[in-house]
């Protein structure tokens, strides 16, 4: 027998086990279809509904208007915000509307209401089905001074914190908290979604918190310094950051939508100079352990005689390996710190030296012409199918071609003559822009103290 009962507020609702909630309808009606809104009671031990929801839907209905409306006007805003990744998955929305001009009307022709959530501690928000992103949906949380549009995943699923100088953060599941603010950018008013790394058992750090304080402080000066880093680029750049992301140890940076590919890139911030990277570089960069100590070596698992340890380069964790019978370990450790401090302030120098001056970039355009051409490759554009399958296009982009490159190891060897080192670093490619069947190439750049490169190669292994 189905659990029924009769709530002196809620009228008559029944209980959803597969849910965790008792369902009901409402007196609203929805936006874009006849009628009344379904109604979602969270309820996930069924212990009974609360006081605190029935306040809570007492105050919806007293607002039921006006929660309506504020409800359109965000989803307008997110609309325009995530227009590039909407146009991309939406047919249609490209051709027919613009995100500076897209109406009511024509946003529920991609969304539609489906309930009214209340949450166990009396938040709610209405939960909508959305064609870009069928699974999660999305969710307007109204309950708060400043409403926010997040998932539906993440309203019926709700953990949220009030931080000092942030706001309101609303938990992701992926590690994430996140909030958003206002800026004022090239002219125009954006939004900037806020992502702080973090558990629910958790939180955020003090550390997140002074690194968020510092950038407000920052702000305009890094759009600035970004701008001209744009500039010095050499071409016509523009790239509208759209989430600012604060790691545990306060390192941060934007993640910006690059106008001149259509892309996703990095912007580490919390440097002396803006540094753009790949959106997962950025992710995880770290801080900590860019210098080693000779405690922290030990025997490599991978070569006999060889000692090793772990760093950050380039915030990505590397293995730096030492041959122990080569110079003392306390002589050697200075020298390898001098160049890890060259590196992880120089990684532009070693990509151009790749890139423009060994001239990989057009190596690895030679490999690739001489694969098969996909289906519907061009004269205008040249496709081409890798081993991997990985459709490829010539030209390739010299941002594709730094983003395929993967920092595998540094192995230092002692010069006895010169009481010096030199370091050979090595890169993997992937995908495999340098494709050769029953081949695996990899790129080695030898290295010199004090940073100086001496050669670069393509290697066979």
């Amino acid at each position: 027998m189905e659990d029924i009962i009769k709530d002196e507020f809620f009228g008559e609702v029944k209980y959803k086990p597969n849910i965790g909630s008792w369902v009901g309808i409402t007196d609203a009606p929805l936006y874009n279809s006849e009628g009344n809104l379904k109604l979602v009671v969270q309820d996930l031990e069924k212990e009974g509904i609360l006081d605190v929801q029935r306040e809570a839907y007492k105050t919806y209905l007293q607002n039921a208007d006006k929660y309506k409306e504020i409800a359109v006007d965000y989803l307008l805003d997110y609309y325009k915000w995530n227009y590039e990744y909407i146009a991309s998955e939406v047919s249609g929305v490209n051709e027919k509307d613009h995100k500076d001009v897209v109406t009511e009307t024509q946003l529920f022709e991609f969304m539609t209401l489906w309930y009214l959530f209340i949450c166990r501690d009396g938040s709610f928000g209405y939960a909508f089905g959305c064609c870009w992103d069928v699974d999660n949906g999305l969710a307007v949380l109204l309950s708060e001074e400043e409403p926010r549009v997040i998932s539906r995943t993440q309203l019926e699923n709700l953990h949220k914190i009030n931080a000092d100088t942030i706001g309101l953060l609303v938990h992701y599941g992926k590690n994430a908290w996140k909030g958003w603010k206002k800026h004022s950018l090239f002219g125009k008013n954006e939004h900037l979604e806020i992502e702080l790394e973090g558990s629910v058992e958790d939180g955020i750090t003090e550390v997140q918190k002074k690194a968020y304080a510092e950038y407000l402080q920052k702000e305009d000066e890094l759009f600035r310094k970004f701008t001209e880093v744009l500039e010095a680029s050499g071409a016509d750049r523009t790239a509208l950051p759209k989430v600012l992301y604060i790691d545990k140890e306060g390192n941060y940076g934007w993640i910006c939508f690059a106008l001149w590919n259509d892309k996703y890139i990095g912007v580490l911030l919390s440097e002396d100079t803006p540094r753009i990277l790949s959106e997962s570089r950025l992710r995880n960069y770290r801080r900590r352990s860019m210098s080693v100590k000779p405690e922290e070596f030990g025997f490599s698992n991978r070569f006999f005689g060889v000692l090793s340890c772990n760093v950050f380069v380039w915030g990505e964790e590397t293995e730096i390996c030492v041959d122990k019978e080569k110079g003392s370990l306390e002589d050697l450790v200075p020298l390898i710190n001098n160049l890890l401090s060259f590196l992880n302030h120089n990684e532009n120098a070693v990509m151009k030296a790749i890139v423009d001056d060994a001239g990989m970039l057009k190596q690895a355009e030679y490999y690739i012409d001489c694969m098969e051409e996909a289906e519907g490759s061009t004269e205008e554009c040249r496709v081409f199918i890798l081993e991997d399958g990985t459709e490829v296009t010539l030209p390739l982009s010299e941002e594709d071609f730094i983003e395929s490159l993967h920092l595998n190891e540094v192995f230092i060897e002692f010069d006895n003559e010169e009481q010096d080192i030199s370091a050979q670093l090595t890169f993997d490619c992937m995908p495999d822009y340098f494709p050769d069947p029953g081949v695996h190439h990899i790129i080695a750049v030898n290295m010199g103290s004090k940073g100086n490169i001496i050669w670069v190669e393509l290697v066979e292994i």
